[in-house]
């Protein structure tokens, strides 16, 4: 995914939707530094696109870019010139207005651009009304710094979207939630440490219950901050997602494992299979399978090696449109999984539909089995469908040995959760490979060992 960044210069075109971001963070260091250095206001006026995802979700990623390009011509014409304009990155613009100040200025401005939005767009003869949500904030008067005066613009922005969009909201004092804050700090943060590739993957285990060993691994993006300290992903990735970050994560993990797995073939890692997640904005891509075959050729990781892990609920709402991409996949030998199996409602008529490997039993139906006949009964029925269907089956969110031993009557074929590990980074993981987890797992060499003596017997 691309941006362009036009301040009378073509060579910010094409830069990347990060960088964009970046961009504007410089150019408000330098801009603050020029008003204060002359004694003037700065406006700072953030832009971000209404109900975006809608569009790309419905009619494509290449169909929303140009509904993109399309307003970024049209505020370009509308600014004349009087005023900076920086394509920030996806759906969102800022707008530099220096020795501007007053309220009613601001808003007269704002409104016109909101105009030359809501115009409607031919787009393949598809007519399309885009609305758009703005935040303003001003130097010196509510900010005094370009990092304040960003967080106040984003923290208006995000007022002007809990109240329906397509308006214009201007800081004030009472936006100030710290929950809110942090979100905007972890969003902005967020694009600089994907810039500095500051996020890691770690790996979690996966044991074969007839074997006892680690027979494969999930990928798992993790971060590490400086001041914030570790941020759980649960926090982050929500915000990656609705700030259209998250198909730059999903490659990275992508090809980060790859590269890790096959690292460990080359070094005779005991072997395991890697499963890796991708995002609807991804699955949705008509490029996705390029992307994927350029990795695997650029890592050398076999595609019979890698799971591509796939929610219920995203199959579900994109199946339309991804058929064929799930069809790829598995033509190039890579293996499918649905994660969190059993929280949809068209669950088995989505087995009868899709190219399916693995059912990984969602965690809510494992951490009730001890003490609920209907988890156990549920957890059943999808181990029996899925080895109908000649599927493998994983237990998610396995912690206890009561779990295990269920899991193992019940036919269940893997696990993974607290009880094996939690993710750990690629040094620890390698070991866990090598040796298996104490007390949990059991080397190769032991199972082929009890193999043998069970063959004899």
């Amino acid at each position: 995914m691309s941006a362009r960044s036009l301040i009378n210069a073509s060579v910010f075109e094409n830069a990347s939707l990060l960088a964009g971001r970046v961009d504007i963070r410089q150019r408000l260091q330098l801009a603050v530094a020029k008003a204060r250095l002359r004694k003037q206001a700065l406006a700072l006026l953030f832009i971000d696109l209404d109900r975006f995802n809608t569009i790309t979700t419905t009619l494509g990623p290449e169909v929303g870019q140009q509904l993109v390009d399309v307003i970024h011509e049209r505020l370009a014409h509308a600014l004349n010139g009087d005023h900076v304009l920086v394509h920030v990155g996806s759906d969102e613009f800022a707008v530099l207005a220096e020795n501007v100040s007053n309220s009613s200025q601001l808003r007269q401005l704002g409104n016109r651009l909101l105009n030359v939005i809501r115009k409607p767009a031919y787009i393949d003869d598809q007519e399309l009304v885009a609305t758009a949500s703005m935040g303003v904030s001003v130097y010196p008067s509510k900010a005094d710094n370009e990092q304040i005066l960003l967080h106040q613009a984003l923290t208006a922005l995000h007022g002007a979207k809990e109240i329906g969009g397509d308006g214009i909201k201007f800081f004030t004092r009472g936006h100030s939630n710290g929950a809110l804050l942090r979100r905007l700090n972890i969003e902005i943060e967020l694009r600089h440490a994907i810039a500095r590739k500051d996020l890691t993957v770690h790996y979690q285990p996966k044991m074969d219950l007839a074997t006892g060993q680690i027979n494969a691994l999930e990928a798992l993006v993790r971060w590490e901050h400086d001041e914030l300290g570790m941020i759980p992903p649960a926090e982050f990735i929500p915000i990656a997602e609705s700030a259209g970050l998250i198909s730059s994560i999903g490659e990275m993990v992508l090809e980060t494992a790859c590269r890790h797995g096959a690292r460990w073939i080359e070094d005779g890692v005991p072997n395991a299979k890697i499963a890796v997640n991708l995002s609807a904005k991804q699955l949705i891509r008509n490029d996705m399978l390029v992307v994927i075959k350029r990795i695997l050729k650029r890592t050398g990781f076999p595609p019979q090696q890698l799971v591509i892990e796939l929610t219920e609920s995203l199959l579900i709402d994109t199946l339309d449109k991804t058929s064929d991409t799930l069809a790829g996949l598995r033509a190039m030998g890579i293996e499918i999984a649905i994660d969190d199996f059993g929280t949809g409602y068209s669950t088995f008529k989505l087995l009868k539909n899709l190219p399916v490997d693995i059912l990984k039993i969602d965690q809510m139906f494992i951490k009730g089995l001890i003490g609920s006949s209907v988890d156990v009964a549920i957890t059943k029925a999808i181990i029996d469908v899925a080895h109908a269907l000649d599927m493998r089956v994983i237990a998610e969110g396995v912690e206890k040995v009561e779990h295990v031993e269920l899991l193992q009557e019940l036919g269940c074929d893997s696990i993974q959760g607290f009880y094996l590990s939690e993710a750990l980074p690629r040094a620890e993981i390698t070991t866990l490979l090598h040796i298996g987890i104490p007390g949990k797992t059991r080397k190769r060499t032991v199972v082929a060992e009890e193999e043998d003596e069970l063959a004899l017997a």
